[in-house]
């Protein structure tokens, strides 16, 4: 084996840097979403970035290094969860679907227009944890990191024709999510609403209280 010298390890890994960095925080919004906590997807995030640098000679093409890397993360959370023994927890589908249909009423092309304006929010999030992993999957790979599906069928290692229909399928049940825990979110951005007032107003009053001396 040739031995590799300082100067040609420092262009890898300037290439390297250069190639991966700018995806790191898409890589970490994906992880977020499989992972009990902030920690764990930083985890599997930084396991996936050792594993693409071990195996970074193999990537031929470097206009595909999304995808090769969304494979690798996938790797290593497939990993996680088998090592830890732990099951995405699931809904009723039957249920989500009844949920969506009467929402939308069964119109598939209102369903990404219900939900895009909110795609970053945290209600989205919460949805997208309680569809089954694989419409979540192709669903936020395709309308949210904008994947086109030949490329979520080389991810994924599934027909282009499974894609297309996961995610059809995957946005009725992620409509239906919204649907069936809206109540409950929109509690909660009630509570946090009152909760910003409450700061504000109190740090009003303190300001207020302080004085200003002339």
């Amino acid at each position: 084996m040739t031995p590799v010298s300082d100067q040609d390890l420092e262009q890898v890994q300037a290439q390297f840097q250069a190639l991966v960095l700018p995806h790191l925080d898409r890589l970490l919004g994906f992880a977020s979403r499989r992972t009990r906590s902030a920690a764990e997807a930083e985890d599997a995030v930084q396991e996936a970035c050792v594993r693409a640098w071990l195996g970074f000679s193999g990537l031929r093409d470097p206009a595909k290094v999304r995808p090769w890397l969304y494979c690798i993360l996938r790797a290593v959370l497939a990993d996680n969860c088998e090592r830890d023994g732990r099951r995405q927890r699931l809904v009723s589908i039957t249920r989500l679907e009844d949920e969506h249909e009467a929402l939308v009423g069964g119109d598939d092309d209102a369903v990404l227009v219900e939900v895009e304006g909110r795609l970053t929010t945290e209600v989205i999030r919460a949805a997208l944890a309680d569809i089954p992993e694989d419409f979540a999957t192709a669903v936020e790979m395709h309308d949210i990191d904008g994947f086109k599906y030949q490329e979520i069928a080389e991810i994924l290692g599934i027909p282009i024709g499974t894609v297309m229909s996961r995610i059809s399928r995957g946005r009725r049940l992620l409509a239906g999510a919204v649907a069936a825990n809206q109540g409950a979110w929109l509690r909660n951005d009630r509570k946090q609403a009152e909760a910003r007032r409450e700061r504000r107003a109190a740090g009003l009053e303190a300001f207020g209280g302080g004085g200003l001396t002339s």
